[in-house]
C-alpha cells in the first residue's frame, strides 16, 4: 500500500514537471527538469520538498513517514528493523507506535487493524495531495 502511495505521489509529481517543461518546448529545460525528477522523487523527504518547492503543495506527510518504517522493515530487514534503523532506534519505535505497530523482539508485528488502518491512511494521504494539486493547477 506504502509502495503504491509512493507511486503515485513520484508519478504525479513528475507530470506536473513535465507538463510545466512542455509549455517551454525547450530542450535543454526537459532534460533538466528529468534530472531533477528523478532526484525529487528518491525517498519521501525529496518528495515531500518538491511538492512544496516546486508546487506549493503543503500536506501532512507525517502519516506516510511513520508507515515506511515498518515498510522498511518488511521489505528491508526481513520484518525486523534494519541497521539504519537501529542507529535512530527510538524514534523509529516512536513513529510505528504512532500509528498502532508494535515491536516484539525487534520484529515487526502487524494485525489486520493495522493493515486497514495503513491502507486508510494512505488513501486518504493520495487524496489529499491529489486535490491539493488540482487546486493548484486550477487557474
Amino acid at each position: 500500500m506504502l509502495s503504491i502511495t509512493e507511486a503515485f505521489t513520484a508519478d504525479l509529481l513528475a507530470r506536473e514537471a513535465d507538463r510545466a517543461v512542455a509549455l517551454s518546448q525547450n530542450t535543454a529545460a526537459t532534460r533538466i527538469a528529468e534530472e531533477a525528477v528523478i532526484r525529487a522523487t528518491s525517498g519521501w523527504q525529496d518528495q515531500k520538498k518538491a511538492y512544496k518547492d516546486w508546487l506549493g503543495v503543503t500536506e501532512d506527510w507525517n502519516p506516510v513517514e511513520r508507515l515506511a518504517e515498518a515498510r522498511n522493515a518488511v521489505a528491508h530487514g526481513l520484518g525486523k528493523l534494519t541497521k539504519r534503523q537501529l542507529r535512530n532506534e527510538q524514534s523509529v519505535k516512536a513513529k510505528l507506535q504512532a500509528v498502532g505497530i508494535s515491536l516484539n523482539n525487534g520484529r515487526i508485528v502487524l494485525s489486520d487493524a493495522n493493515l486497514a488502518a495503513a491502507t486508510s491512511a494512505c488513501r486518504g494521504f493520495i487524496e489529499r495531495v491529489d486535490r491539493a494539486v488540482q487546486v493548484r493547477s486550477t487557474p
